[in-house]
């Protein structure tokens, strides 16, 4: 298989490198001048593209549209072109109207990579999905096929990104008030013990106590604003909380949460 990387920024490098380790050839351009290219570098674009069997546009969101524009007529028949960007299902649709009829890879990096040698761990949807699915059988990753519609794998990573960001903005939000209330060394061993001792069964437990008992979580919430007013500090991310209990509390159900004792 013949694999054209077009940018090499650090998870384009990672990626390029991983790849030609196992014997994947590999050509790659980027419009920055590349101190230590990891694999041979292509004098354009459409150059690095023109014998690929497959093309990943690892840019950014805000540019792929150009490039994706850029390269279309110089794909050679057969190859599928794959967005790795982070990007809306709705761009992925419209990259997939650009490149030729049945050539668009929705591919989402469902894992961050350390090192080149890691595990690939994406999920792939749009017209060229189940072909690049057949492509990187052998290789150094797990590929889960999603669909044929261009815009579904980027809505699992989105969601996941949602919750990632999620935890982290609420984790922050929580040592700054900590800080404030000279809890600060404290706080940061509770939570990295709360997230060492998490696993499926307590994340279970947490959409059950929350759906049977919304009410009373509103309540120790109110006492947390409370707090912190007294203490002066301005919570960034306990209005969102709020809402969402309000949400449960007028009936709006939590997705597979169970009421019954």
């Amino acid at each position: 298989m013949k694999l054209s990387v077009l940018g090499l920024g650090e998870v384009g490098s990672l990626i390029a490198k991983g790849l030609a380790d196992q014997g994947v050839e590999v050509m790659a351009f980027d419009s920055a001048k590349v101190k230590n290219p990891v694999v041979a570098l292509a004098e354009t674009a459409e150059a690095a593209v023109a014998d690929a069997d497959v093309v990943f546009s690892l840019n950014s969101a805000m540019i792929s549209l150009s490039i994706a524009e850029q390269v279309a007529g110089s794909l050679k028949p057969g190859a599928v072109f794959c967005d790795l960007n982070t990007g809306t299902p709705s761009l992925k649709r419209r990259l997939a109207e650009i490149v030729p009829a049945g050539s668009f890879v929705d591919v989402a990096l469902m894992h961050p990579l350390d090192s080149a040698a890691d595990r690939l761990e994406l999920s792939v949807s749009g017209p060229g999905a189940e072909r690049f699915t057949q492509l990187f059988e052998g290789l150094n990753a797990e590929v889960t096929y999603v669909s044929e519609v261009a815009g579904e794998a980027a809505a699992r990573e989105l969601i996941r990104s949602m919750v990632a960001k999620g935890m982290a903005a609420v984790a922050i939000d929580a040592l700054w008030a900590a800080k404030e209330l000279g809890l600060e060394d404290w706080a940061i061993q509770e939570l990295k013990s709360e997230f060492d001792a998490a696993s499926a069964d307590s994340f279970q437990r947490q959409l059950d106590a929350t759906a049977k008992n919304p009410k009373r979580h509103s309540v120790e919430l109110g006492n947390v604003v409370e707090m912190l007013s007294e203490a002066g500090y301005e919570s960034t991310t306990l209005n969102g909380v709020a809402a969402t209990l309000s949400k449960v509390m007028h009936s709006k159900k939590i997705p597979h949460a169970n009421t019954e004792d």
